[in-house]
C-alpha cells in the first residue's frame, strides 16, 4: 500500500492551493477528485478585489490575504506558465453621495481606494456615456481553469493526482491514520465545495451556496483599457484580445449548474447599456460557490483527529486560498490554533 502524509479530496481552487503548500514544505500527498462533479472554481471569473462596494470598506482581513498572494506568484514558477495579471477596476459612481462616501473612504484606506476618473466618451467612443468611475487599486485575476489544468498535470506526473470519484464508505478511519482504497494517509483533508453536503463526517458544516453565472462575449473592437475591470451592477472583465466576461449573479434557489436564460438576458441587458457595439455571445458558465457565513470554513473535526476540512471559500475563493492553506497547514504541522471565526468548530455552536 501506499503511504502519504496527506488525502485531499477535492480538485477545486481549495484543494489545488492546499496540495501546493504541502509540495512547497516538501509533504506527500495525493488528490483525489472528478472535476466534473463541482464547476465553480472552473467557470469563476477569479478576480480578486479587496472592496465590498456597498459600503466601499475593506473585504474581511484584506491586507493580510493581499500579502499572501505571492503564493500564486512562486506556482507560476514551478509550472512555467503565466497564471497572474494585474487589474484595476473603475467602480461607476452613480450620484454625488456615492463620490463623497468614496473620497471618505479613500482616506481611510488608501491601500485598497484610488482617485475618482473621469472616463470620457470622446476617449472610447463604444460607451454610450461618460461615466465617473472610483478606481480600486491592488486588484487581481487568476487564471483559474489554467491554474487546476497545469496543477492536476503537474501532480499526475509526480502520482499525486487520482481522477476518480471519492467513496465516503471506502474511507476507513483509525487512530492517527486513515485508510483508502490502497492508500494510507496520516490525515484526510476535505476540500469539496458545496458537495460536502453528502459528508458524513462533516454533515454539521451548513454551507450557504449560490448559484453564480457568466457570460462570455466576443467584440470587433476593444472596449477597456488592458488590465481594468468595468463595476457597475455587473462587471465587465477583459478575457483575452476582444473577449469579456460579463457577470457575476447570487441564486440561493435554483443550486444546479445549469445556464439560465433569463440571467444572460438581464447581463446583457445591462452590458448594452454602457456599451453601443455590436458582439457574440460564445459562453454562458454557471456553478455552485460553496459560501458558509461569509467567512472560510477550515479546522480538525471534533471527534476524529485524522480528519479536516478546507471549505466554505465562496466568491473570494482566489483570494482567500493561500492564507486557508497557510493556516491550515500551520494547525496541522506547527499545533497553531486557527481562529473562533473561521474554525469549523463554530459551525456546532450555531
Amino acid at each position: 500500500m501506499k503511504q502519504v502524509e496527506a488525502l485531499i479530496v477535492g480538485s477545486g481552487i481549495a484543494g489545488i492551493t492546499l496540495a501546493w503548500k504541502l509540495y512547497q514544505q516538501q509533504k506527500s500527498f495525493v488528490i483525489i477528485s472528478q472535476p466534473r462533479l463541482s464547476l465553480s472554481s472552473l467557470v469563476a471569473p477569479a478576480v480578486w478585489n479587496p472592496i465590498v462596494f456597498k459600503r466601499m470598506n475593506p473585504t474581511w482581513n484584506a491586507s493580510v490575504l493581499l500579502d499572501e498572494l505571492i503564493f500564486y506568484q512562486e506556482t507560476e514558477k514551478t509550472l512555467q506558465v503565466s497564471l497572474v495579471q494585474s487589474f484595476r477596476i473603475w467602480h461607476i459612481l452613480n450620484n454625488n453621495d456615492e463620490e463623497k462616501l468614496w473620497l471618505n473612504k479613500k482616506e481611510l484606506y488608501p491601500r485598497f481606494l484610488g482617485d475618482i476618473k473621469w472616463i470620457d466618451k470622446n476617449d472610447y467612443p463604444l460607451l454610450k456615456h461618460s461615466l465617473k468611475c472610483g478606481e480600486v487599486i491592488n486588484a487581481g485575476r487568476l487564471n483559474v481553469s489554467e491554474y487546476i489544468y497545469h496543477s492536476l498535470q503537474f501532480f499526475q506526473s509526480i502520482n499525486a493526482y487520482v481522477e476518480d470519484r471519492f467513496y465516503y464508505n471506502r474511507l476507513d478511519v483509525q487512530e492517527n491514520k486513515v485508510v483508502y482504497n490502497d492508500l494510507i494517509a496520516r490525515y484526510v483533508v476535505f476540500c469539496e465545495g458545496y458537495l460536502v453536503k453528502n459528508n458524513p463526517w462533516f454533515d454539521f458544516v451548513k454551507l450557504n451556496p449560490a448559484k453564480g453565472e457568466i457570460v462570455e462575449i466576443e467584440t470587433k473592437q476593444y472596449l477597456l483599457p488592458e488590465n481594468t475591470i468595468l463595476h457597475k451592477h455587473i462587471s465587465i472583465i477583459p478575457n483575452g484580445k476582444n473577449r469579456y466576461l460579463i457577470g457575476s449573479n447570487y441564486d440561493w434557489t435554483n443550486l444546479n449548474e445549469e445556464a439560465t436564460a433569463s440571467v444572460k438576458y438581464q447581463f446583457l441587458s445591462e452590458f448594452e447599456e454602457l456599451f453601443d457595439v455590436s458582439y457574440e455571445v460564445i459562453g454562458h458558465y454557471a456553478g455552485i460557490r460553496p459560501a458558509a457565513d461569509r467567512r472560510p470554513v477550515l479546522g480538525q473535526h471534533p471527534q476524529y483527529t485524522s480528519l479536516w476540512i478546507m471549505n466554505g471559500l465562496g466568491t473570494k475563493g482566489v483570494l482567500l486560498a493561500p492564507y486557508c492553506a497557510k493556516k491550515l497547514y500551520n494547525a496541522i504541522y506547527k499545533k497553531e490554533l486557527i481562529e473562533q471565526e473561521i474554525n469549523v468548530i463554530r459551525m456546532l455552536q450555531t
